[in-house]
């Protein structure tokens, strides 16, 4: 798209005047448009442009004359704008893009129907037919077209372009649509692995196990599959909750360092141990480490810290010599350090990476957020807390060290200053569902404001529904009610999602309180077994008799 900033447009104000035998009076309303855009005058600024069109014998002057006047939505100046485009310029793809956009938004369906057909004979014409659709000002009216187009069978038989309308159905929010395509693509195109992994997709949006799985399969029948088709169908059966199928879609040579990288998490997923020490072995005897890539020596750390070797995956991540993966590797380092119980030479780097001067700013924060972690666990909450606010000292705004040090707050019973933190970063980010839900949580756990803090979570689980801790916050918020045959359900569910301490203590606290004693008592044996020291699990301990 050609346009003219204003710093190119003063510079025809240079000494000679070497450009203005060009624009002549054109120069003085491409300014004015220019200006009037940057002010967000869009109406002004296709007036302006379409002045200028008017007087410039440059056709790239009448096509941004047309584009400013589709933004705003002006149509008398778009029709001007385009009558003067085809004065200067033979028809063009272009041209017929910018009728289309005219047509829909005059909501002149048959207008639109006629371009739709003479784009669609164009080679990539179907590209700027997406694009219209897309940004069309009515939704509901773009997504009958395209509907029409499916069912008349007029789309192009590529499949680069059914993806593409299957991207503009998603844009226009119609899942009925997307779905439609989804099945046309599978059976117009059966022997292309996208297609097949497009209808796995659907299948699974409609809860269509088996057929998703199907396809998938089918999809891994076809020949020479490469990296990123075997990605595309590993991360379907994923979807369905089948990692151990994920990994197999990628048991193929290792040259692919996604591949590795999607494997090795795949398998750690199924809890496959015997899989991931095949998988590192395999990797480890294909990677020559004086000329293997940054990436592939982090992968192999942290294959090497799946399985438990924290001697090897030391000397994986100490062997990194540039790129992000060596400045990622050295917060793998201190952790690592620290786990073996050299605390002292863990601090010592992380603060010499905090010192540093990193081109990965976000490497420098998640260092202070690392050593605060690290004396979380070995329960200094002061040195925790003074982690964080050296962080903040440095990064103001950073969330997620806020974040960090509202938690900590309130696990130290400084509950106003947690509630305080939570509210600043709700005023930064009012929809965020983890802010909503650890603000809601902390005031129905510890302060009276239960009612305000049960409206935060249901604005979290209405953002996050299949979040476990979410979960866990609503039924406990419904506990604190009273409600507790409302609460349970919503405590099992997330127990299910997740096997944490703290959803065990709630569970088994509800569980009590209905006359479920044996399934409390069964469900705190669990909640041991996974952490013996949290809090809210020694409080459901003691009310819950033996």
């Amino acid at each position: 798209m050609r346009f003219f900033p204003v710093y190119l447009l003063l510079a025809l104000f240079a000494p000679g005047m070497a450009f203005s035998a060009d624009y002549g009076d054109a120069l003085a309303p491409l300014l004015e448009g220019e200006f009037a855009l940057q002010q967000g005058q869009h109406t002004s600024a296709a007036q302006a442009y379409v002045r200028a069109a008017e007087q410039s014998p440059d056709p790239a002057v009448a096509e941004r004359a047309v584009q400013v006047a589709l933004a705003a939505r002006d149509v008398a100046q778009v029709r001007q704008a385009l009558a003067r485009w085809q004065m200067l310029a033979s028809s063009q793809p272009a041209q017929d893009a910018a009728w289309l956009r005219l047509a829909l938004l005059e909501s002149d369906d048959a207008a639109a129907r006629t371009v739709l057909a003479r784009l669609l004979q164009r080679e990539e014409g179907w590209r700027q037919v997406a694009a219209a659709l897309a940004g069309s000002h009515e939704p509901e009216r773009a997504s009958r077209l395209l509907g029409e187009l499916l069912q008349q069978g007029q789309l192009p038989q590529r499949m680069e372009a059914w993806l593409a309308f299957g991207g503009v159905a998603l844009r226009l929010k119609d899942s009925s649509l997307y779905g439609e395509l989804a099945q046309a693509a599978a059976a117009g195109f059966p022997d292309d692995p996208r297609a097949l992994a497009w209808r796995a997709e659907d299948a699974i949006s409609r809860g269509d196990d088996e057929d998703a799985r199907r396809a998938l399969q089918a999809a891994l029948a076809l020949p020479d599959l490469g990296a990123s088709e075997r990605l595309t169908i590993a991360a379907q059966f994923d979807a369905l909750g089948d990692p151990a199928a994920a990994a197999a879609a990628l048991d193929i040579e290792l040259e692919d360092d996604r591949v590795l990288g999607s494997r090795a998490a795949y398998l750690a997923r199924a809890e496959d141990e015997a899989g991931l020490t095949s998988l590192y072995e395999r990797a480890v005897a294909q990677t020559a480490p004086e000329s293997a890539s940054p990436a592939r020596l982090y992968l192999l750390g942290q294959l090497a810290e799946m399985r438990e070797d924290g001697p090897a995956a030391l000397a994986w991540y100490r062997s990194i010599r540039g790129g992000l993966q060596r400045d990622q590797a050295q917060l793998r380092i201190a952790a690592l350090l620290d786990k073996s119980g050299e605390h002292a030479a863990a601090q010592a780097l992380l603060r010499q990476v905090q010192a540093g001067d990193s081109e990965w700013g976000e490497i420098i924060r998640d260092a202070y957020l690392l050593e605060a972690e690290l004396a979380r666990n070995a329960g200094d909450g002061v040195s925790e807390l003074n982690a964080l606010n050296r962080g903040l000292g440095i990064f103001e705004d950073d969330l997620m060290l806020r974040y960090s040090r509202a938690l900590a707050f309130e696990r130290m019973d400084r509950v106003e200053e947690a509630v305080a933190d939570l509210r600043q970063l709700l005023a930064e980010a009012p929809d965020d569902a983890d802010f909503l839900n650890a603000l809601g949580y902390t005031l129905v756990d510890r302060t009276e404001a239960i009612d305000e803090g049960l409206e935060l979570i249901e604005q979290a689980i209405a953002r996050k529904p299949d979040s476990a801790p979410i979960l866990d916050s609503l039924g406990w918020a419904l506990h604190r009610h009273g409600r507790n045959v409302e609460a349970l359900p919503h405590l099992k569910r997330a127990f299910e999602l997740q096997r944490d301490a703290e959803i065990a203590a709630h569970l088994a606290t509800v569980l009590w309180l209905l006359g479920q004693a044996d399934e409390a008592r069964s469900i705190l044996r669990l909640g041991q077994e996974i952490d013996a020291d949290n809090r809210a699990l020694r409080r459901a301990l003691e009310a819950v008799a033996p």
